[in-house]
This record gives structure tokens, C-alpha cells and sequence, in this order.
């Protein structure tokens, strides 16, 4: 049965979903954000996550990968069925992995996530697409240099301007 939709309500569930993540049990905690069957896409490694089962299994290596989790809510935007949430974290890298060189172990990174949720007529989230600038992180931790030199040669519209 579908619960009555309330923008005050949802507004502080997803607020309360951001800040669950400061909490060093958020990887069992989060299961109950989420249906059974939920989905998370992490757009920026092309990952998809499916089920409490993985769901966990993705949290609980993220607790074991990041120390001092801090999350906060910059902005939610809430709809009956969908919510987009801007967020602040910052972490500490515990140890490296992928492609983190050694020298990225205790660094500390900060990343903006732009996370759209849909809504399971109970009103958990039945899916999650995270959207964030892998390559900031990995400049942070050391994996990619620090600046990258843009092309300063022109931009993509610099042969549409007026000539009125």
C-alpha cells in the first residue's frame, strides 16, 4: 500500500539516510533505507549493486576501506516518487586499493555526491544512481596529478558568439 506522500517526511528520511553514513555501524544500518530487491549505480566506476546482499557486502568494504566518514546534507530536493540529494563527504583512506598508490594510506579526500533516489511505495529506496568526480578523488589520494592543464586554445561556443 502506498503511504501518503509528505515532503517534510521524505526531506528528513533522505537527511537522516546522509547523516546515517557518519555512524561506523551505517553498513548494517543502511538496510533498512533500502528494499530487498535495491539497486545503487555508481556512475562515475560504472558499478551496479543488487540487493540487501550486495548492498552490504558494498557497505561493509567501504567501512573497511574509509575511516572518519562525515556526510552532510548540502541540499534535498524531494518529489512523491524521486529525491536528488547533494552531499558533502569526507573520509580518510584506510588503505589503498585499485589503482591508489601507497602513499594515498591516511590521506583524507573530500567528494560531492549528487545522488538521485527512487521510492518504493513504502518509502524506502528501492534505487539509488550516484554521480561524483572520480577524478578529483583520485588527484586528492595521489593517483592522478594534482592539476590537470586544460586546453585554453578556445571552448566549445567560441564560435558562436554574437556579432550583434
Amino acid at each position: 500500500m502506498q503511504q501518503q506522500f509528505d515532503e517534510g517526511e521524505r526531506k528528513a528520511f533522505v537527511e537522516r539516510w546522509v547523516v546515517m553514513w557518519n555512524s561506523p555501524t551505517a553498513p548494517s544500518d543502511a538496510m533498512a533505507y533500502y528494499t530487498e530487491d535495491a539497486v545503487i549505480e555508481d556512475k562515475a566506476f560504472g558499478h551496479s549493486y543488487r540487493g540487501h546482499r550486495e548492498l552490504n557486502e558494498y557497505f561493509r568494504r567501504a567501512g573497511d576501506l574509509f575511516a572518519d566518514i562525515h556526510a552532510v546534507p548540502l541540499d534535498v530536493l524531494v518529489g512523491p516518487a524521486h529525491a536528488l540529494a547533494h552531499v558533502q563527504y569526507t573520509a580518510t583512506l584506510r588503505e589503498p586499493f585499485l589503482c591508489l598508490p601507497e602513499s594515498s594510506r591516511g590521506k583524507r579526500f573530500s567528494l560531492y555526491v549528487m545522488s538521485l533516489l527512487e521510492f518504493a511505495e513504502d518509502g524506502r529506496i528501492a534505487r539509488g544512481v550516484d554521480a561524483y568526480d572520480r577524478t578529483s578523488v583520485l588527484q586528492q589520494l595521489g593517483a592522478l596529478p594534482a592539476t590537470l592543464v586544460p586546453d585554453t586554445s578556445g571552448t566549445p561556443f567560441a564560435d558562436t558568439a554574437s556579432a550583434g
